[in-house]
């Protein structure tokens, strides 16, 4: 019963969640079947205990009817109720985290029972709110969009005759339709590029063509998607990026943290594009979209900074030689990864700076230590040790390695064309320390092998040390 998609579902709840959510089932507003409380009590008192054996059928039948002959089947429709609770806690906890829905909810459901004075009251709080607040991302087009027809629909009903002023809902409907598609836009070229699969977007043209035309690109939630579109769509030109970046500074205000954070990440990947095109100027604006992104704590997700955008910032730093800032930031932000995955990431990290400073001595002791998930960081980090190993004249080790980096090369089944890379390494690498010292025609022999195999990690480097 432990696999029961109910229990495993309450194990997800932080702890103050499955707090509230037997609160919640207490309240006969929201249930009136005592076995559903008595079942989430009896999970919230035993989860996350070793007690496994309190999540058997036979344990939560017994919580569930105290007292009463086991039976599968009233167990079985007891959970089921239970489930639904919880999802329907769920529900209202996350409509009850969205305060303009809220609002509008509450609109609405007034003027379908006819409560006039309420009714306006709290369409102008609504109204008032909506105009204090500096957020303007798509979402509070869509809100005065609702509320406009609320506010319509109720005029419509009792001044039959009354002048009506259409005009908002058609604006706030196509501010919020506009951006949301400019965005999916955005998100569409992005995966394209990743995945190689074409989206086709009918309205896409006609709705570039009116942004174009001019006032729709003063709207914040139209003009940076409109940007970030051209920007990802011409990585050739800089000044798509230049107005975004100016865009993201001038704006920051009117989008939530979450988006903020999406739309730095869009400015990265055109800074990428542009670095893949041979533009390495754009290594130094990637960081400092970084950095600014970092200032404004726009780069965490649920708290956290993934291990994949600690890494990029490491490299960008790296690359342009800021070193101490960069082993600033790694020890300033570890604690901001997951602890799922902080240790191995600060150690891969950590390592490939001192690498990149040539620090081998220090950067070995760390690789030694690492366990990467991602199969790609794992053969980075095994490169990496292979490379200290080899400057540090570690020979019985590097040779012992190789053999362990063959034998795992050839045992994984998912790396694609990465194993004959990473294979193609290390067959090299063997051959390189074997090399009977001052034999330079073998050298030079194994040197254009080399140079002429086009699968082959690490080939500059090896090339250089065969003297090429």
């Amino acid at each position: 019963m432990i696999t029961s998609l109910l229990v495993r579902a309450f194990q997800q709840l932080p702890a103050k969640e499955s707090k509230a959510l037997v609160e919640f089932v207490r309240c006969p507003l929201f249930n009136r079947r005592p076995e559903v409380t008595r079942i989430f009590e009896h999970l919230a008192a035993y989860v996350g205990k070793p007690a496994q054996k309190a999540f058997a059928a036979e344990k939560l039948f017994e919580a569930a009817f105290p007292g009463e002959v086991y039976d599968n089947r009233r167990l079985r429709h007891g959970m089921s109720y239970a489930l639904n609770a919880l999802r329907q806690y769920l529900a209202l906890v996350e409509w009850q985290s969205d305060k303009a829905e809220c609002q509008q909810t509450l609109v609405r459901a007034l003027r379908n029972r006819g409560m006039d004075k309420l009714f306006d009251k709290a369409l102008d709080k609504a109204a008032t709110q909506g105009e204090k607040q500096n957020v303007r991302d798509a979402q509070h087009h869509f809100h005065q969009y609702q509320l406009h027809q609320e506010k319509l629909e109720h005029k419509a009903r009792h001044e039959r005759s009354a002048s009506l002023n259409l005009q908002p809902l058609p604006d706030e409907l196509t501010t919020f339709y506009v951006s949301e598609m400019l965005r999916h836009a955005c998100s569409a070229l992005m995966h394209q590029a990743v995945a190689g699969q074409t989206y086709h977007m009918q309205l896409l043209g006609a709705i570039l063509g009116v942004v174009e035309q001019g006032p729709m690109l003063e709207t914040p939630a139209v003009a940076v998607y409109y940007h970030a579109y051209r920007m990802l769509q011409s990585p050739e030109e800089d000044q798509p990026f230049e107005q975004l970046k100016q865009l993201l500074a001038q704006h920051e205000d009117r989008f939530e943290q979450v988006e903020m954070r999406g739309l730095y990440l869009m400015a990265i990947n055109g800074c990428i594009r542009r670095m893949n095109s041979g533009k390495r100027a754009y290594i130094r604006e990637a960081f400092e979209v970084y950095q600014a992104a970092l200032e404004r704590n726009f780069l965490t997700e649920n708290g956290f900074l993934s291990s994949f955008t600690f890494k990029n910032i490491i490299r960008a730093g790296a690359a342009l030689g800021e070193h101490e800032w960069t082993e600033q930031f790694i020890e300033q932000h570890r604690n901001a990864l997951h602890p799922r995955e902080r240790d191995n990431a600060y150690r891969y990290n950590r390592a490939f700076l001192y690498f990149q400073k040539a620090d081998y001595a220090q950067a070995m002791p760390l690789l030694q230590q690492v366990e990467m998930e991602d199969p790609l960081n794992n053969l980075h980090a095994r490169r990496m040790l292979v490379r200290s190993y080899f400057e540090l004249g570690e020979q019985d080790a590097l040779e012992s390695l190789l053999q362990s980096f063959g034998a795992y090369l050839n045992r994984q089944k998912n790396l694609g064309y990465h194993q004959e890379l990473n294979l193609n390494f290390v067959r090299f690498m063997q051959r390189l320390i074997r090399l009977v010292p001052n034999d330079e025609a073998a050298k030079s022999s194994l040197r254009k092998e080399v140079a002429a195999e086009k699968q082959v990690a690490e080939r500059e480097w090896l090339l250089e040390k065969m003297g090429g």
